[in-house]
C-alpha cells in the first residue's frame, strides 16, 4: 500500500502528537508499509525517545527508509544505527540551540518593551528604519472602540448592551466577527492598553507603543468589571426603572414588576407586604432625582473634589510596589540579577500590588451622570438615557422604600414612599 502522510505546522521537536506520523508508525506494525521516503531524517523525529522506538519497529519489520537529503538510512546494521542516532543528536542539538535564541530574543524584546506576535486590536505596525524594528502606531478606528467600551462601562452600560451596540453599529472586532461579552471584557482590560509590557504574565514595565487609554480610566474599568455587585455595574437586564432596586418597606425584600389587579406595580417579593401602582412610583422618584440633579450647585454636589486620604495612600502604595518591579526589571536587564529572581520578585509584590490597587481602585461615579450634571432640560436628557444607564443612576443616588399605604386610600400618596440619598 502506498500513502503520503503528511502533518503539516507540527514539529517533530514541539513534542505533540502528530497524527500522520502514529498512523505511519501503525501502518508498519500492520505489515501496510515495506519502505519509508522522507525528505530528510529531521523531518521525521528529532527526540531520541522516538528515534529508538522508530529504529526497533523498522527493524522488527524490515522497512526500508530512504532520505532526499541524506540517502538511504539503514537502519539494519550497527553502524546504520549509529549514523541515524548521531544525525538524530544534531537535529534535537539544532532545534533546543534555535529555541534558546527564540527564547532569548522574545526576553530582549520583552525588556525593551516592544510587542511580539500578531498585531494587537488598536494598532498597526510600521518598519522603522532607524532603529531595524517595526513600531505600533495606534489605529483610530479600532482604538476609539476601545475608549467606546471603557466609557460605556464606567457609565454603567452592561456588557451585554454594549455588545449589541457594537454589533448593530457594525463595529470591528479584534477577531473581525460579531463581539463577545468574552471578547469585549480581554480587549478592554489589557494592559497593553495602558502602554504596560506582559512578559510571562506578569507586568514588566512600559511598552514602547502609544497607549490608547489613560491609567485613571482603566483603573476604573478594571474596578467595575471586578465587581459585577458594584453600583456603576448594572450587569443583568432589567424591564422596568426601580425592579430590584426599590425594597419594601415592611420587610425589606426586593420589589419585583407584576400586575395588580390588571394594573402594572411594583410588589414585595417576600410575601406581598406592598403592591404600589409602577407609574406612580416611577415618576415620583424621576422627579425627584431629575429636580435634584437640575439644581445650580449639582455640580459640586455630585462631583468629588478628592479622594480620601485612605484611597490616596492605597493609589501611592500601589505606585511604590509597580516601581519596585519594574526597578527589578531593570536589574534583570542590566545583569545585576537573573531570570530566577526577577519571578521571585514579581511574585512577591504582585499580590501586595493588587491588595493596594483594590484599595485604589474606588471608581468616580462622575462619569454615571456625565451629560445630567449641567444640561439645560436635565428632563430630556435622563429621558435620552437607556433604561441601563437610568437604573444606574438611581441606585447610585437614591435608597427607595415603599410602604403600605393608608387603609382605604384611593389615591397614590407619594408620603408612602421613602426616598433617602445615598450622596
Amino acid at each position: 500500500m502506498a500513502a503520503v502522510l503528511t502533518d503539516n505546522d507540527l514539529s517533530a521537536y514541539s513534542g505533540k502528537v502528530r497524527p500522520a506520523y502514529a498512523q505511519l508508525l501503525a501502518g508498519i506494525r500492520a505489515g501496510s508499509f515495506d519502505a519509508v521516503i522522507a525528505w530528510h531524517p529531521d523531518r521525521l523525529h528529532r527526540s531520541p525517545l522516538e528515534l529508538e522506538e522508530f529504529i526497533t519497529i523498522v527493524e522488527a519489520h524490515r522497512v526500508t527508509v530512504e532520505t532526499v537529503q541524506a540517502g538511504q538510512w539503514d537502519l539494519s546494521t550497527p553502524s546504520g544505527r549509529l549514523v541515524a542516532r548521531q544525525l538524530g543528536s544534531v537535529a534535537r542539538y539544532e532545534s533546543e540551540h534555535r529555541g534558546q535564541r527564540v527564547r532569548r530574543a522574545l526576553e530582549q524584546n520583552a525588556q525593551a518593551g516592544r510587542a511580539h506576535g500578531r498585531r494587537a486590536y488598536g494598532w498597526s505596525r510600521e518598519y522603522d528604519p532607524g532603529t531595524g524594528h517595526s513600531r505600533e502606531v495606534v489605529e483610530p478606528t479600532e482604538a476609539t472602540v476601545v475608549q467606546r467600551i471603557a466609557a460605556s462601562v464606567i457609565a454603567g452600560d452592561s456588557i451585554r448592551g454594549i455588545v449589541t451596540a457594537l454589533n448593530a453599529d457594525h463595529l470591528p472586532s479584534a477577531t473581525g466577527k460579531p463581539w463577545t461579552k468574552v471578547g469585549l471584557r480581554h480587549v478592554v482590560l489589557r494592559e497593553r492598553n495602558v502602554g504596560l509590557r506582559v512578559h510571562h504574565g506578569a507586568v514588566i514595565g512600559d511598552g514602547d507603543w502609544p497607549p490608547i487609554l489613560d491609567r485613571g480610566t482603566w483603573e476604573q474599568v478594571r474596578a467595575v468589571l471586578a465587581d459585577p455587585q458594584r453600583r456603576t455595574s448594572t450587569g443583568s437586564v432589567a424591564a422596568h426603572l426601580l425592579s430590584g432596586i426599590a425594597r419594601c418597606g415592611v420587610c425589606g425584600a426586593p420589589m419585583r414588576a407584576g400586575m395588580n389587579r390588571s394594573v402594572p406595580s411594583y410588589r414585595c417579593t417576600d410575601g406581598s407586604c406592598v403592591s404600589r401602582r409602577r407609574a406612580d412610583v416611577d415618576e415620583l422618584v424621576v422627579r425627584i432625582v431629575v429636580g435634584r440633579l437640575a439644581r445650580p450647585d449639582a455640580v459640586d454636589l455630585f462631583t468629588p473634589a478628592a479622594r480620601s486620604d485612605d484611597v490616596r495612600e492605597a493609589a501611592a502604595a500601589a505606585a511604590t510596589l509597580r516601581a519596585r518591579v519594574d526597578n527589578a526589571a531593570d536589574d534583570y536587564a542590566d545583569g545585576r540579577i537573573d531570570r530566577r529572581q526577577l519571578e521571585r520578585i514579581t511574585a512577591r509584590l504582585r499580590p501586595q500590588i493588587d491588595v493596594a490597587e483594590a484599595r485604589a481602585s474606588i471608581v468616580d461615579d462622575a462619569p454615571l451622570l456625565a451629560g445630567l450634571l449641567g444640561a439645560d432640560d436635565v428632563r430630556a436628557a435622563w429621558d435620552a438615557l437607556p433604561l441601563p444607564r437610568r437604573r444606574a443612576v438611581v441606585d447610585l443616588l437614591v435608597d427607595v422604600r415603599v410602604n403600605r399605604a393608608h387603609q382605604g386610600a384611593r389615591a397614590f400618596d407619594p408620603a408612602t414612599v421613602e426616598i433617602t440619598w445615598r450622596v
